[in-house]
C-alpha cells in the first residue's frame, strides 16, 4: 500500500491524513466541504491541537499530502466521516454511507477500506456489502475491509494516534493483515486483532461505561445538592477508597462521542440496554436542571433588587482546554438563556471556543474576562479550563451569585491551599525543593 485516501478531514481524518503522510504514504485527503478544502490547502486547519498547523503545511508542502473535494484513486481508503444521532436517537448512517457510494466508484482488486467512524454493530458489514453491489467487485475476495475505530483524547490526537493501542476488526483473516501492516507503519501501541462485529462492540463499550459512569456522578451531585453538602468533597473522600474511583459531575454530558455511541447500542439491543438507556437519559437531563437552578436564582436576584441580572456564562465547549462544540451541554444551556433577554442580559466567556463559531450562533460573547467579571450578578461555570483556576481572579467571584456545575470553585479552593503550603515550606527551609 503506497496511496491512502482519507474521506472526511475533521478531528481525526485530518490528523490521519498528516500523520500517515509524514511516514511515507502519498495521502489523498477528500472532504465535500469544499470552503474546508480551500482552508486547509491555505494551511488553516479550523481546529485546536498542538502543531496541527505546522504539520499540515509541511505536509502539503513536501507534497505527500493533497488535498481535494474530489475523491482520488488509492490502494486504501480510510472513512473519518461524522455519525451523529437522528431526532429520535437512531444513528445517522447517512455519512457512513455516502462515503462507502465514493469509494465504489473508485475501489480497484486488491485494495482495503479501513472504517474509523464510530458505528452500530454489524455497519463495516454493511458497507462492506454496499461497495460490492455499487462496484461489481466481490467483498473479501477483490476488495477488504475492516473496522478500527479511533479512541483519541482532543488536545492529544497526533500523540495518542501513534502510542494507544488499536482494535482491529476484519471482515476476514486477508482484511485484518492488511489493517495490521497499514498500522504498523506507525502505531507504537498493541495491535489487537479480532472480527469487526467485535471492534465495533469495543468502541461503543467504551464510551457506554463512561456514559454510566457520568451518570452515577450527576445523581450523586442532585443527592449532594438536596442534602446541602459539597459534592466534591465527597467524591473526592470517596476516592480515596483503593477500589472507588468516581468521575466528577458537570453541567451535562458531550462530545462526538459518549453523549452519542451508547444510542447506538440502545437502538441495535432494545431488550438488553436498560442500564444504558436510563444513563443516557439521566445526563441528557442535566442541562435542563442546571437551567432551571439559573432561573432560581434570577427570580430571587429580582426579588432582592427588583432589577435584571447580567449573567456571565463560563464555557462553552463540551469539555474542558478544547475548542470542540459538538454535543455541548454547555452550549445547549447558554442557547437557551440567550433566548430569555426579558429576564437576564446574557455574556458569554470561553478562551478555547472558536470565535467564528459564537458569531455564526450569535451568542453574546465577550474577549475581555475581567470586563465580564465587574458586569455580572451571576456567575455560571460551566466549563473547568485550566484558564479559569489560573487566572487569579476567581476572588473577584466572592460578591458574585456563584453557580459552579462542574467543581472548578472546588479546584481553586485546593490549589490556593497547595500554594499557601509550598510557600510556608519555601519560607522555612527555601534551599529545599518541594514537589507536589
Amino acid at each position: 500500500m503506497k496511496r491512502i485516501a482519507v474521506l472526511g478531514l475533521g478531528y481525526i481524518g485530518l490528523p490521519t491524513a498528516i500523520l500517515t503522510a509524514e511516514c511515507g504514504y502519498k495521502v489523498f485527503g477528500f472532504d465535500i466541504d469544499e470552503q474546508k478544502v480551500q482552508r486547509l490547502n491555505m494551511g488553516d486547519t479550523t481546529i485546536i491541537e498542538p502543531e496541527i498547523n505546522i504539520r499540515l503545511t509541511n505536509a502539503l508542502k513536501n507534497k505527500n499530502l493533497l488535498i481535494s473535494a474530489s475523491l482520488h484513486y488509492a490502494d486504501c481508503f480510510i472513512i473519518a466521516v461524522p455519525t451523529p444521532i437522528k431526532s429520535n436517537n437512531a444513528a445517522d448512517l447517512s455519512y457512513v454511507m455516502s462515503a462507502a457510494d465514493q469509494i465504489a466508484k473508485r475501489i480497484m482488486p486488491g485494495n482495503l477500506v479501513l472504517l474509523e467512524s464510530t458505528v452500530p454493530v454489524g455497519t463495516t458489514e454493511k458497507v462492506s456489502q454496499r461497495i460490492a453491489e455499487l462496484s461489481g467487485l466481490q467483498a473479501e475476495i477483490d476488495f477488504f475491509t475492516a473496522h478500527c475505530p479511533e479512541r483519541v483524547l482532543p488536545g492529544k490526537i497526533f500523540k495518542e494516534l501513534v502510542e494507544n493501542d488499536r482494535v482491529v476488526g476484519g471482515c476476514s483473516q486477508k482484511a485484518c493483515e492488511l489493517a495490521k501492516a497499514f498500522y504498523n507503519r506507525f502505531v507504537r501501541g498493541f495491535i489487537h486483532i479480532t472480527t469487526d462485529k467485535t471492534a465495533e462492540m469495543v468502541k461503543l463499550v467504551e464510551n457506554s461505561s463512561r456514559d454510566v459512569q457520568l451518570a452515577f456522578a450527576n445523581q450523586v451531585a442532585a443527592m449532594c445538592s438536596t442534602a446541602g453538602i459539597d459534592t466534591y468533597q465527597v467524591i473526592e473522600l470517596a476516592n480515596r477508597h483503593p477500589r472507588v474511583n468516581i468521575l466528577s459531575p458537570t453541567c451535562g454530558v458531550g462530545g462526538h462521542c459518549i453523549a452519542v455511541d451508547p444510542w447506538f447500542l440502545v437502538e441495535t439491543f432494545p431488550n438488553d440496554t436498560r442500564l444504558l438507556k436510563a444513563a443516557r437519559e439521566i445526563n441528557d437531563q442535566k442541562p435542563q436542571q442546571v437551567l432551571a437552578k439559573i432561573m432560581e436564582q434570577v427570580v430571587q436576584f429580582k426579588e432582592n433588587s427588583n432589577e435584571m441580572p447580567t449573567i456571565l456564562a463560563l464555557g462553552v465547549t463540551f469539555k474542558p482546554d478544547v475548542d470542540d462544540l459538538r454535543e455541548s451541554p454547555a452550549l445547549k444551556i447558554v442557547l437557551e438563556l440567550a433566548k430569555k433577554t426579558d429576564h437576564i442580559n446574557l455574556l458569554v466567556y470561553d478562551p478555547c471556543a472558536p470565535t467564528e463559531d459564537l458569531e455564526r450562533l450569535r451568542l453574546p460573547y465577550i474577549q475581555d474576562f475581567n470586563f465580564g467579571l465587574e458586569q455580572a450578578d451571576i456567575l455560571v461555570i460551566l466549563v473547568k479550563h485550566k484558564l479559569f483556576i489560573q487566572s487569579g481572579q476567581t476572588q473577584l467571584f466572592d460578591n458574585k451569585i456563584l453557580i459552579d456545575t462542574c467543581g472548578l470553585m472546588h479546584e481553586v479552593t485546593k490549589q490556593t491551599a497547595k500554594d499557601k503550603l509550598k510557600g510556608a515550606l519555601k519560607a522555612f527551609n527555601p534551599y529545599e525543593t518541594v514537589n507536589f
